[in-house]
């Protein structure tokens, strides 16, 4: 039966150049093993094609056997079989099959099946081996198990993902359920006539600044309109020329810009001698598609590319006077030149950076993914491309690329992966009505059994996070559904429209054998404000104390900066409180105006780790929120230490933090930080003759910092009012020891107003702490505020 269901349903698939998805259900290893060889020779026979892939999870004593099973069944068969375990599939991106196996019965682990939906081409087939969903219920799966934290026990665990799994599976054409252990079919794929695929040759335009050669090249009409945009870049106008790439997975977003970049490299080199390309991307595993296009495409003009790797990966191209160097942005931000900058997976960027890149150079590329795996979201577009139209001086350019790459518009296997793990979720639409709502402050709390309790407001609720600035993967999802301390909350208006989206995860309540572990060095998992108070602070009673940790919280991007992500911690406090914890934190990747919104609502800083993360590239900082006294303590003493540590690290790991960003870190909680270090007599006397003499800042560096040093030791109460941009300059030239130019530049000043200012602002200082034991002139008596 099998046979005959699988020809028929590859025969009309490959009409339309779509796909396929057969699912095997089955408690039965051996009759699994059969359907796959009776699926695939029926495959083959209908023309689909000899090559595939297989998956599985080889660390299963169950899961090899039914590989050996399959590879027994196709041993005499025609086919072209990779065995691969899961742990391979990220490298498998980019790369195409006829047909893949995915062996699910041990493992669902969201983020594999969402690259591996990927591969396989148009007119292929997608096997999945499943066990009936009762007895899928009853076990615990690989993924499952990386989300248990100390607190909870296997039984905890929750089975939502499977079962929303499962239902996709019958709401959804192109797919076909067959019941192995009993021989019958359950669901047939509900597609009986299908539109013919015509393929159309994408055509050069008429008049091409960039070789027709490179314009031969795109597979698609999208391709050739992006090619088209990077001929802006060969005249140098009097704006910044900024072209946006956005696309779904799998529409040639990479490839067209690893084409665009080869042409223009081209066209610019017979204008000058030497052509300097930067791409960039956070990892260097995002940007190889790029650069395997730029090489196909230099290759075609002629060119004979030298390539420089490291660890296997590319590093540089050098064509004739044409040099393509591939950095992270970090490393982009440190280059003084480039004729064009192209940034891949650019929603994978903090905004941060991308305004500064977008600051340094006048040629630019930058493009992400909206739906896929990666789940960038459209906030990038959203939230940059405002950025980049307020731009005066740039001139904006977005395309967004629609037709897909390996198979036909409408692929209903494509449209079941999105819908599954919400890749395609989007937020409510808002209406005028929806902002009156808003501005009265008419909200509606909502707790997790309202947030799931339909599709809809789900999706909604998910969509929230897809156009925010989160970067959301399948995994995200999965961890939402069975995570034991996972959960989530809402606001939403009267008409039942989400406005804002939580996730919060349960932390603390721990016994004493994990607080021991987590003292000796061991990994908490799930537990990361605990374990921080544990490894750092060394207090292992906060660790039994109660608290949600906010993992995620992101407002409608219609309706940001109206007070909604106020409200909502509000509204989660109280519900924390009623429940009897003792704690809400965050933790999340520093800048400043989104540091600015935690502390304002009473967030206080409690740990900033030593180096940016390498995903991000962002110091990542944790603030807590005592609910009662008992906590504060904890918190009190742990944001004490916290600021000490900070004012004498910044010099060294935190001296690239921006001065505003510290200076809301070291916010005033009316708490004085103890030993606050006194001057002597010399340093006395050489701070004097600095304020009010000719001695250099070169020559009081040593007792600058330590009066520094006592300002921001002192609580508001006891130390002087200054203005912002005293305080930034404190920070930059003192604190950090930045160079004058770089310093003024950090503080927002100019470097001679910052040498004004900083003997101004010792002078007070100075008259503040140490008055009454030198003469100072009367008028600068004046200049101080604040003395008690």
């Amino acid at each position: 039966m099998i046979f005959d269901v699988v020809r028929g349903e590859v025969e009309r698939a490959r009409v339309a150049r779509h796909r396929r998805l057969l699912v095997l259900v089955g408690s039965d290893d051996r009759r699994l093993a059969e359907a796959v060889g009776e699926a695939l020779r029926s495959f083959e026979a209908a023309g689909g094609g000899v090559t595939g892939l297989y998956m599985f999870q080889p660390e299963f004593a169950d899961a090899n056997k039914r590989m050996n099973y399959v590879r027994d069944v196709l041993e005499e068969t025609g086919l072209e079989v990779e065995f691969r375990p899961y742990k391979d599939t990220p490298r498998l991106l980019g790369t195409t099959y006829d047909f893949a196996v995915l062996d699910l019965v041990n493992d669902l682990k969201p983020n594999d099946v969402g690259r591996l939906g990927g591969v396989v081409r148009g007119g292929g087939l997608y096997v999945l081996m499943v066990p009936p969903l009762e007895a899928w219920r009853r076990y615990v799966t690989k993924f499952q198990s990386t989300l248990l934290v100390p607190q909870f026990t296997p039984s905890d665990i929750r089975h939502r993902l499977k079962e929303r799994f499962w239902r996709s599976l019958y709401t959804h054409r192109g797919v076909v359920v067959y019941d192995v252990d009993r021989r019958e079919l359950l669901k047939s794929s509900g597609i009986e006539e299908v539109e013919p695929y015509e393929p159309k040759k994408p055509a050069p335009p008429d008049k091409a600044v960039l070789p027709l050669k490179i314009y031969r090249l795109a597979a698609t009409h999208d391709q050739v309109e992006v090619l088209k945009l990077f001929e802006i870049f060969y005249q140098r106008p009097k704006k910044k020329q900024v072209l946006v790439v956005i696309a779904d997975r799998g529409r040639g977003k990479s490839a067209a810009l690893g084409l665009g970049l080869a042409g223009i490299g081209h066209k610019l080199r017979k204008a000058k001698a030497r052509v300097q390309i930067v791409v960039s991307a956070m990892e260097y595993g995002n940007l190889e598609t790029l650069l395997e296009f730029a090489l196909r495409g230099l290759e075609a003009l002629g060119y004979k590319p030298g390539v420089e790797k490291e660890g296997g990966e590319i590093r540089s191209i050098k064509a004739s006077g044409i040099f393509i160097d591939v950095v992270t942005p970090y490393m982009l931000l440190k280059r003084e030149n480039a004729d064009v900058v192209a940034v891949d997976e650019a929603a994978a960027v903090p905004l941060p950076v991308l305004y500064a890149v977008h600051r340094k150079f006048d040629r630019l590329v930058f493009a992400t993914t909206i739906h896929g795996y990666e789940g960038a979201g459209r906030g990038f577009s959203i939230r940059f491309l405002k950025y980049l139209r307020e731009s005066r001086d740039t001139d904006v350019h977005l395309y967004e690329m629609e037709e897909p790459i390996r198979y036909g518009r409408g692929d209903p296997v494509e449209e079941w992966l999105f819908d599954a793990f919400l890749l395609n979720a989007e937020p409510a639409k808002v209406a005028p009505e929806d902002l009156e709502y808003v501005k009265r402050r008419e909200v509606v709390y909502l707790r997790e059994e309202d947030v799931m309790k339909s599709e809809e407001l789900f999706r909604q609720f998910f969509g929230i996070y897809v156009q925010a600035h989160y970067r959301n993967e399948p995994d995200d999802l999965g961890m939402l559904l069975d995570a034991p301390h996972h959960t989530a909350r809402a606001l939403a208006l009267p008409n039942g429209k989400v406005v804002v989206s939580v996730e919060l995860a349960y932390e603390g309540g721990l016994d004493d054998l994990s607080i021991d572990q987590a003292l000796r060095g061991l990994k908490l998992p799930g537990n990361i404000i605990p374990d921080r108070f544990l490894k750092y602070w060394r207090l292992p009673e906060f660790a039994k104390l109660k608290g949600w940790r906010i993992v995620r919280i992101a407002t409608h991007p219609e309706l940001q900066d109206m007070g909604l992500g106020t409200i909502m911690l509000q509204k989660i406090e109280e519900e924390a409180r009623e429940l009897g914890m003792d704690y809400v934190g965050v933790g999340f990747g520093v800048y400043d105006r989104l540091l600015r919104f935690w502390v304002r609502n009473g967030y206080v800083p409690i740990h900033l780790s030593p180096e940016r993360n390498p995903s991000s590239g962002e110091y990542s900082v944790l603030l807590v929120k005592p609910l009662n006294e008992r906590a504060e303590a904890f918190v009190k003493y742990a944001n004490v230490e916290f600021r000490r540590r900070l004012i004498h690290s910044l010099m060294g790991p935190y001296v690239d933090l921006l001065p505003t960003e510290v200076q809301l870190l070291l916010e005033d909680w009316g708490w004085d930080v103890d030993g606050a270090p006194a001057l002597s007599k010399n340093q006395l006397d050489r701070l004097v003759a600095y304020a009010y003499g000719p001695m250099t800042y070169e020559n009081v560096t040593d007792a600058v910092y330590m009066l520094a040093t006592q300002y921001f030791y002192s609580s508001k109460k006891r130390r002087p009012a200054l203005p912002d941009a005293a305080v930034r300059i404190l920070i930059s030239k003192v604190l950090q020891a930045r160079p004058w130019k770089e310093a003024a530049e950090a503080a927002g000043v100019r470097r001679g107003d910052l040498m004004l200012i900083l003997r101004e602002v010792v002078k007070v200082l100075l008259f503040y702490y140490y008055g009454g034991e030198f003469e100072v002139p009367l008028f600068v008596v004046g200049t101080v505020k604040g003395k008690d």
